[in-house]
């Protein structure tokens, strides 16, 4: 088992260096992209809750992945496999539990907590469950398999919603919509296999324009239950679940030209930590969308 984790270390080490980076020049940034993080939580205290969901989330997410799951189950024995799940995922969360409890968000602690413990469950206990039916179409296979793969999730999530109302707690909902969204966005770390790309009947330009306008259709399909919940606090609410659902309509776009423009390797570091930082800087969307959006395209026209 510390082998395996001296191994982690080790793929860690290659894609800081991958990038062209030293290692130790690779830590020192990550190291002030988690001082700013900090800082702007501390600046702007509403938007801590999205911040460090998305990025717990984020982790957490790339660590359920079926074929990864299934190797380490084959590897170690049940209580080994148990073991290094728990560290794993108690390892994403640990570096932002520090700022939720500075900032006196003890919700945030909780579901930060819990979420670790969901996706240990998800990893321990993943059956097949292709005969649930969906409220998506089946064109955006993303939206299909996370359905599928943490619908627990989304009951929880909608059943706090719902418990919120009655408790009359009018920034649970928000905190919930933002997780649902992010975790959704997630799902775009799904790579299909390049003939399905080959497969469709559209240009580069025409295949990405498709994928964004399917995906827009089917995120707010997903978070249309919590604004119709937050019309019962008001307008007031209905106007910041509205804020939550425009921004996660922003980074789905920049999500998806991020995943085809590095189409077929899955999303790696640069990537993550690029939209983490956009995503807290909004502005530099302006640049992102056309330099992301050329660069799907030219690399989707090999398939296309």
């Amino acid at each position: 088992m510390r082998y395996y984790f001296q191994l982690q270390y080790q793929i860690f080490r290659r894609q800081i260096e991958d990038i062209g980076l030293p290692f130790a020049i690779g830590l020192f940034l990550l190291v002030l992209l988690y001082v700013a993080i900090y800082f702007i939580t501390i600046q702007y205290p509403q938007y801590t809750p999205l911040i460090l969901g998305y990025a717990s989330i984020s982790f957490l997410y790339k660590l359920t992945n079926p074929n990864r799951v299934d190797f380490l189950k084959n590897i170690f024995t049940r209580q080994r496999f148990l073991t290094i799940r728990i560290a794993e995922n108690i390892g994403c969360i640990l570096p932002f539990i520090p700022i939720a409890i500075y900032e006196r968000a003890w919700l945030l602690v909780a579901l930060l907590v819990v979420l670790s413990m969901i996706f240990t469950i998800i990893s321990i206990r993943r059956v097949e469950i292709r005969n649930i039916p969906t409220p998506f179409r089946s064109s955006a296979f993303e939206f299909v398999i996370f359905f599928r793969r943490l619908w627990l999730l989304l009951v929880i999530c909608y059943t706090l919603a719902c418990i919120s109302i009655y408790y009359d707690n009018i920034n649970l909902p928000i905190v919930l919509l933002g997780i649902v969204i992010l975790t959704a966005l997630s799902a775009y770390d799904i790579i299909e296999d390049e003939y399905l790309v080959w497969n469709n009947a559209f240009s580069a330009s025409g295949f990405i324009k498709n994928k964004i306008r399917i995906g827009c259709i089917q995120l707010s399909l997903l978070i249309a239950p919590f604004i119709l919940l937050l019309l019962l606090f008001g307008m007031s609410m209905l106007f910041w679940g509205v804020l939550c659902w425009i921004s996660g309509l922003l980074l789905l776009i920049l999500v998806i030209l991020m995943k085809y423009a590095a189409y077929p390797r899955s999303g790696g570091i640069t990537e993550a930590i690029g939209c983490m930082i956009i995503a807290m800087m909004p502005l530099l969307l302006i640049a992102a969308y056309p330099y992301y959006y050329k660069k799907a395209v030219q690399n989707l026209e090999k398939y296309l």
